[in-house]
């Protein structure tokens, strides 16, 4: 009876055990663009982070922000590119992405973000045409930085459900095992 109890509890964890919608986080690490910050001395950044499918070919959520700055004779305001959803050129895990606000042919911010060698645990982004737009003061090209893959964070509710009632099967079966007496000669 409690093989068929074992059994039975396994196959309906299967059952309920539903594939999890992975997502991959990549943190930018160490991105200057050109110009100077917001403050005498201080470089302009990009910082912030994007999430692609678990096998790298879609562009899931977005929150990348642009620092302030000046560069050329331009005033560049601080944007914060938060909308996956406006990607309007994703060519993931080949080259990178471009989220356009505004018109896709005039945008009013425009993030280009190209990736060499992007894998599971990051990559460079390519300075020759990574860059950041802004309609009322130009283009600034992306100095240097890379992209590195974020430590996953705590598993699942299904994960430990799971965990948790095969701690409670093993249990149980141990519990019920008659008990074995051990005399010595």
């Amino acid at each position: 009876m409690l093989k068929r109890l074992g059994l039975l509890g396994a196959v309906a964890a299967m059952a309920i055990a539903s594939p999890a919608s992975a997502t991959k986080t990549f943190v930018l690490q160490g991105v200057t663009l050109q110009g100077t910050g917001p403050t005498p001395g201080s470089s302009a950044t990009l910082e912030g982070s994007f999430s692609t499918s678990d096998d790298l070919t879609h562009l899931e959520a977005v929150n990348i922000t642009a620092s302030a700055g000046n560069y050329w004779f331009n005033d560049f305001t601080a944007f914060t590119f938060d909308d996956a959803s406006l990607a309007d050129w994703v060519s993931l895990p080949t080259q990178g992405f471009q989220i356009s606000i505004g018109s896709p042919t005039d945008p009013d911010q425009q993030l280009h973000l190209v990736l060499l060698s992007f894998t599971e645990t990051g990559g460079d982004i390519w300075t020759g045409g990574s860059y950041v737009a802004q309609r009322t003061a130009g283009h600034r090209l992306i100095a240097g930085g890379s992209v590195v893959a974020a430590a996953p964070a705590v598993p699942e509710p299904m994960t430990w459900l799971m965990m948790v009632g095969g701690f409670g099967l093993i249990g149980l079966a141990m519990r019920r095992r008659p008990k074995v007496s051990v005399t010595y000669a």
